[in-house]
Formats: structure tokens, sequence, C-alpha cells
């Protein structure tokens, strides 16, 4: 049974505040998936998050330069460049409950350097950065 002390959060101990949060708020209920994904080692889910955005920062690349390239298709490779990029991570944090913040940084740092080689590559084959029309 409760006491009728007021609570002093100053001399309450971290741990006691945590699992007096724990109590009051109702169980969360998860599904299959949620539930595999919660019970993945911190470890391993860091390991998922950066292929997962790695993956995800080439295709974003790979949108970016390849496929906007062609004339008749080439504002929707942007379009869906832009989209995957910033509503991909999110839609997948809300599905599995849990952080994506690791593929975020994962995938920003994959299209940075799929960004940076194609511009090598197209410094090396000569193909002029800024071209003149006459």
């Amino acid at each position: 049974m409760e006491t009728n002390e007021t609570r002093n959060p100053e001399t309450e101990t971290k741990q006691e505040l945590i699992e007096n949060k724990a109590d009051q708020m109702p169980p969360e209920e998860l599904d299959d998936l949620q539930k595999k994904v919660r019970d993945l080692p911190e470890q391993k889910w860091n390991l998922y998050q950066y292929i997962g955005g790695a993956i995800m920062g080439l295709v974003c690349g790979y949108l970016l330069t390849v496929v906007s390239s062609y004339p008749s298709i080439g504002m929707y490779g942007t379009i869906a460049a832009a989209l995957l990029a910033l509503f991909g991570p999110r839609m997948i944090e809300k599905r599995v409950k849990r952080s994506v913040q690791k593929a975020r940084i994962a995938m920003m740092i994959a299209l940075g350097v799929w960004l940076i080689g194609n511009l090598a590559y197209m410094l090396l084959s000569g193909v002029p950065i800024i071209s003149k029309t006459a």
C-alpha cells in the first residue's frame, strides 16, 4: 500500500524514479517483428543499422547520379532519392519502434562517398564539369 508522504525527487535515486515511471506507463503491445527487433542485442542492431543505412545511401546516390541523367525520367530519380532519404528511416523507425539514428548517419556518409567517387570518376575521365553552350 502506498504511503501518503510527499515525494522529494532530490532524495529519490534515479533508479527509483525510472521504476516508478515504468509502473505508471501501460504495457506496450508489440507485434512479432517489433519483439524480434527489441530483443536484438545493441551491437547487432547497430551493425544492421550501418549496413541498411549504407545501402540506402548508395541507392540514393545511384538515383541522383545515374537515373537523373536520363532525359525522360531524370527528375523522378531525384524525387525518389529525396523521398527515400527523408521518409525511409522515419517509416522504419515507426515500424520497428526502435531508433535508427545510426542508419541515418551511415546513409549520409555513404551518399557523400558515392557523390565524391562520382565526381572523381568524372574528373579522371575528362567529363567537363561546367560546359559552355554556344
